[in-house]
């Protein structure tokens, strides 16, 4: 389809610009946080690394909290969490493995029982809203 800007008047060629990029999907809004790695309940060795895997497009980074509680804070992200760290771009995947520290008695990669991961990106609304977290579904695994 061949459109003719020779009747177009500037006001209306800013409408039409206005109205196409409003249409169009904004890739950075509408792209979550998607967890690859561990599964949902998938059963991890006490005192050995592992590595979270997630999908997402950003360019502010993906972050990583691992929580005893699956409760979320006001910020939409968990909690109480034991361990924080910022994920890393490797092939085309955010990761994070996680450190091994086997004299550290407390590490949650030491200790049995059930823990929950989330992983979020950061992008602040356009609207200047206040909550700049885009997170992604709390998931679970254990530690045997």
């Amino acid at each position: 389809m061949r459109i003719s800007t020779r009747h177009l008047t500037t006001p209306a060629i800013a409408l039409t610009l206005g109205l196409l990029l409003s249409a169009a999907p904004s890739g950075a809004q509408s792209d979550g946080v998607t967890p690859v790695a561990p599964s949902n309940g998938k059963i991890q060795h006490r005192g050995v690394p592992f590595t979270f895997k997630v999908r997402a497009t950003t360019d502010t980074g993906v972050f990583l909290k691992v929580s005893k509680s699956k409760k979320v804070g006001s910020d939409g992200t968990l909690a109480s969490n034991v361990y924080f760290r910022s994920m890393s771009l490797n092939g085309g995947l955010y990761t994070k493995k996680v450190e091994r520290y086997a004299a550290l008695t407390s590490f949650f990669l030491n200790r049995p029982g059930r823990y929950y991961w989330q992983a979020y990106r950061i992008e602040c609304p356009i609207d200047g809203g206040d909550d700049c977290n885009v997170e992604g579904p709390v998931r679970s695994f254990h530690i045997r």
